[in-house]
């Protein structure tokens, strides 16, 4: 582990005032839908209607094609008149 994570871990445990943790959670939080944002952003500007995409989900490795890109998540076309809904994330381009 690096320095930096050892030093916040340490301060993170030294607060003893529950508003302070809630504060600090919330901070925690923002940075992660931050990064997550940041991350959704980068795959819809590569991410193009048509294009064969694949995925890792409940049902195993699965493949489709894109119908439609949203915010956050894609419309994938999986075959037999079905449509799932699959986070950007998940997905990789084939």
């Amino acid at each position: 582990m690096s320095n930096h994570f050892d030093n916040a871990t340490h301060a993170i445990l030294n607060i003893t005032d529950e508003n302070d943790l809630r504060r600090l959670n919330r901070c925690v939080v923002d940075r992660l839908k931050s990064m997550r944002n940041r991350d959704a952003a980068l795959k819809r500007r590569t991410l193009s209607v048509g294009q064969k995409v694949s995925w890792n989900g409940r049902n195993g490795h699965t493949e489709g094609t894109i119908v439609r890109i949203k915010r956050k998540k894609a419309i994938c076309d999986v075959g037999v008149g079905r449509n799932w809904d699959v986070p950007l994330a998940m997905l990789k381009a084939i």
